[in-house]
């Protein structure tokens, strides 16, 4: 979707995708969702970094979208039930190799 066709919203009305109380995280969300075309704002309260806040609601991060990309934004990060998950050991993981590159090793 091309971020020019999107209506102007004021900041209030924007809305909150995903929220945090690390700046690192909000960020990575923020950049997943701008790598697939959606604009994305980190936001945080005025003056809580400053004054070393990190929890509660003026330590709260949050990431904001476009009302319009809104239901987009969200599908995109929600986990993905479709991936195998890890095995709790590796009794089953078949491992393979090559005769050639065992060959090479000696």
């Amino acid at each position: 979707m091309n971020n020019t066709s999107l209506t102007p919203v004021p900041r209030h009305e924007w809305m909150i995708v995903y929220s945090t109380y690390d700046l690192s995280d909000a960020h990575v969300v923020a950049g997943r969702l701008e790598v697939e075309g959606i604009r994305a704002f980190v936001y945080r309260q005025p003056g809580a970094g400053a004054l070393g806040i990190m929890v509660g609601t003026l330590g709260e991060i949050t990431v904001l979208v476009h009302p319009a990309q809104y239901d987009v934004a969200l599908s995109l990060l929600e986990p993905d039930d479709a991936l195998d998950e890890l095995p709790d050991s590796t009794d089953d993981v078949i491992y393979r190799w090559d005769d050639e590159d065992a060959d090479d090793d000696q």
